[in-house]
């Protein structure tokens, strides 16, 4: 799906449904692949390019006291992450992790919010409509919440970043996906 926001097409998967991705639309897709410590570099065939983050579906904790643990997620995740969304201004993004739910929603869902807070969208604008756009690519979605406040603390002051992430995952379908009533 494009969106306007952002200056380029961006989707969510699961790893199982890379192989279909890139068979449909090859050469399409720049590839964040978000993978355990554990898991296989993906193939890539019929991507354009890769950037890979390694790091455990971890949900909670204070991003602050996460820089030493090992298979956590990382602020240097996050700011790798935006760079090679830069280096590719425009460009298609595919983001995947093993479900396509939890990391990569909240990856996908970093992206918007970065995207419309460029554009000069108000946190109440970009909280109701963020996670609108995220649900139409990803209806599923269950944003991993460390990663969405490393993502959002990049771009705007703590305390700023810790209410929208409150905000957009208290979004009715995000939190009834998270808590599995969805």
């Amino acid at each position: 799906m494009f969106f306007e926001a952002l200056q380029r097409h961006l989707a969510v998967c699961a790893r199982a449904d890379l192989t279909r991705t890139a068979r449909f639309d090859p050469d399409f897709w720049n590839v964040i692949s978000m993978r355990g410590p554990t898991q296989a570099s993906i193939d890539r065939r019929g991507f354009k390019q890769i950037h890979q983050v390694i790091c455990y579906d971890v949900a909670g904790g204070d991003p602050s006291d996460t820089e030493d643990m090992l298979g956590v997620p990382r602020r240097e995740h996050l700011q790798a992450i935006f760079r090679f969304a830069d280096s590719i201004s425009g460009e298609p993004i595919l983001v995947h992790c093993q479900a396509g739910i939890s990391r990569s929603t909240a990856v996908a869902l970093a992206l918007i919010v970065r995207g419309m807070h460029l554009d000069g969208h108000t946190a109440p604008e970009i909280g109701e409509q963020a996670p609108q756009m995220l649900l139409a690519i990803r209806p599923q979605a269950a944003p991993n919440p460390l990663i969405l406040e490393l993502g959002l603390s990049e771009f705007m002051p703590p305390v700023e970043s810790r209410r929208l992430t409150e905000v957009l995952l208290g979004n009715p379908a995000l939190f009834a996906n998270r808590h599995g009533q969805g």
